[in-house]
């Protein structure tokens, strides 16, 4: 890889006005996105066993639709996925395994488009936890925004850059238009990563904004955008409707970047630690059962990616079940490697620092009490992970930069 620093990038870099959280406190909402995926029923409605329906069944029903949890509701908590892609599947899971009701939260879960419209969403009240890049939680660090990371589903760069046919090598790729879902969300930093490795400058691309997956590939399919990154399994998507190719995987690189997690307030945590830790309970059930149950994962990725496609469901499975860590700790290393890459498009991110942004002390707790490593019996990552070196966060509690998981590759 070039070694050029990311931070290079800085002078020559497009105003990020939409990264920039100053105007969280607006009026932004939760609702759902055009693209009808659907939300996840709030938990009370699925025991452990339960099977997710078919995909177009009643079940499946638009976000806008999710049944809020009742104000003053103990245990009452209001969540969002942010991506149509395979890697914001555990939550989805969780709620279709009947995790949550497990540990006695009233979870409501919707789909929210894009990291940046989620945070302005839990901002202003209306969510209190998403699953999001670390990019969106740097950016709100920047503008002093309370939001800290308390997982890491993600711990790695996995872009895929999809070309139209007519790409045949990467150096076609500078100067070119991309399609991005928006500026801020996590897919717009792939390009950075791709120009630090090629020694260009984050001037070398044109962006036009898709939206989402499908609008990014209808942008490629006019002509409009030469190619995409696509976190799996959208790169399938790319490849089936419009027969694009692959560029270039960002995955060889092996760049630590914290992509989705799970972020919320310093504020929501210290009010509600037991009702937090549950959720996170049921996210790592989530993660073991994606990881030893593909035929249920596949159930849901189907239902919430809305899809028939065996190859899609099976490449969205696959790509993430050696990533997705047993002991979810957010990364220094890959908050470093985040922050860098927001810091060429928002000068303010460059006074973050990677402990600002992570609160570990959630899962040390989980750690630390043996409840991890009953989930995972004796599994090496789960015990060794009691061995993690903690480092103090910016909130006094604890925070540890982990080992990987022995499960990541």
């Amino acid at each position: 890889m070039n070694s050029m620093n990311r931070r290079s990038f800085i002078g020559g870099a497009l105003a990020l006005t939409t990264l920039v959280l100053a105007g969280c406190g607006g009026s932004a909402t939760a609702t759902a996105s055009s693209s009808g995926v659907p939300a996840s029923k709030p938990a009370g409605s699925a025991p452990a066993s339960a099977k997710p329906a078919a995909s177009g069944s009643a079940a499946a029903s638009p976000a806008g639709s999710a049944k809020p949890a009742a104000p003053g509701t103990a245990n009452a908590v209001k969540g969002a996925w942010v991506a149509i892609t395979a890697n914001q599947m555990l939550w989805p899971l969780a709620v279709e395994a009947g995790y949550f009701d497990k540990y006695g939260v009233n979870f409501a879960l919707q789909y929210v488009q894009g990291s940046v419209t989620s945070v302005q969403a839990l901002v202003a009240g209306d969510l209190q936890m998403v699953e999001v890049a670390g990019s969106a939680v740097a950016a709100a660090q920047a503008t002093k925004t309370d939001l800290v990371m308390v997982a890491g589903f993600l711990n790695q760069t996995v872009w895929r850059i999809m070309g139209i046919p007519s790409v045949t090598s990467i150096d076609q790729l500078k100067g070119a238009t991309v399609a991005i879902s928006k500026v801020g969300n996590a897919d717009y930093f792939a390009w950075p990563i791709l120009a630090e490795h090629q020694g260009w400058k984050a001037t070398d691309f044109k962006y036009a904004p898709g939206g989402n997956p499908p609008g990014q590939i209808a942008l490629m399919s006019r002509g409009d955008a030469q190619a995409s990154a696509f976190s799996p399994p959208n790169d399938v998507l790319a490849k089936n409707k419009i027969g694009a190719h692959l560029v270039v995987d960002e995955a060889t690189f092996k760049v630590p970047e914290q992509q989705v997690g799970m972020a919320l307030s310093k504020a929501y945590i210290a009010k509600n630690r037991a009702t937090t830790l549950n959720v996170l309970k049921a996210t790592i059930e989530a993660i073991h059962r994606w990881k030893t149950d593909p035929a249920f994962a596949k159930t849901v990725i189907k239902k919430y990616l809305k899809t028939t496609d065996a190859a899609v469901i099976d490449n969205g499975y696959s790509a993430y079940a050696p990533l997705f860590p047993e002991v979810p700790y957010p990364t220094v290393k890959g908050f470093a490697g985040t922050i860098a890459e927001v810091a060429t498009q928002n000068p303010k991110v460059k006074g973050v620092t990677p402990e600002q942004c992570i609160d570990a002390s959630l899962v040390k707790e989980l750690v630390d009490s043996g409840f991890i490593k009953q989930i995972y019996g004796s599994s090496a990552a789960a015990s060794g992970a009691a061995a993690a070196k903690p480092a103090a966060s910016s909130s006094g509690a604890a925070s540890a930069k982990p080992a990987a998981s022995a499960s990541a590759k």
